[in-house]
């Protein structure tokens, strides 16, 4: 069930390297304002963060860094190794990222239409407050090129990341809008075009 108001949600998710970000920021030109779940999450990781106990009691005290600053690349690493760790970091994050959306969410004006990146989308039922919903596509083996040629991954790591998510053509199954991602940012941008005209057309009927 949608948010009652009269702001517009969409929702924007694909798998990992598909270019979600890249989605986010095109929706952002054509003047939705946009938030990431990854940027939320982010904020959990800070030194000053509500949850630090928590997070160390799951991952272990390697995860803080000298500066007390969360190591994120550390808990993703044992996270997507553990199913039961990465079940605890879900059950913990999930709720505090969407509470924080939710009062973002509600801060905009009447008459917004807010683009939100959320990688687990499906996954988490946050499509159920989506009025409308996006998923960025490439093949599997596009998307490991593209988190190669970004590097800082190893495949075994994709694989693992990637086989903890909803298959992508479940996602696009699922999905009101489905864009295709193989070509260039303009490419890219020509879709969400459409996208953003027919989503206009439809709220204003």
């Amino acid at each position: 069930m949608a948010l009652a108001s009269n702001k517009t949600l969409i929702g924007i998710t694909g798998s990992i390297g598909s270019g979600k970000s890249t989605a986010l920021s095109i929706f952002g030109e054509l003047g939705a304002v946009t938030i990431s779940s990854d940027a939320i999450a982010r904020t959990f990781a800070e030194p000053n963060s509500p949850v630090k106990s928590e997070l160390i009691s799951i991952f272990g005290p390697s995860i803080e860094m000298e500066d007390g600053t969360i190591n994120r690349t550390k808990i993703a690493e044992l996270a997507f190794s553990n199913e039961s760790k990465l079940k605890s970091l879900n059950e913990l994050l999930h709720p505090l990222v969407r509470k924080s959306f939710l009062q973002f969410f509600q801060s905009q004006k009447e008459g917004s239409i807010v683009a939100w990146e959320v990688p687990l989308l499906f996954e988490t039922d946050a499509h159920t407050i989506c009025d409308f919903t996006v998923t960025v596509y490439l093949s599997k083996d596009q998307n490991w090129e593209r988190v190669k040629q970004r590097g800082g991954m190893e495949k075994s790591d994709f694989e693992r990341r990637t086989s903890s998510q909803m298959d992508i053509e479940k996602k696009k199954s699922l999905s009101d809008f489905v864009v295709t991602n193989d070509t260039d940012r303009e490419g890219l941008k020509e879709q969400i075009v459409i996208i953003y005209k027919e989503i206009q057309k439809r709220i204003q009927k």
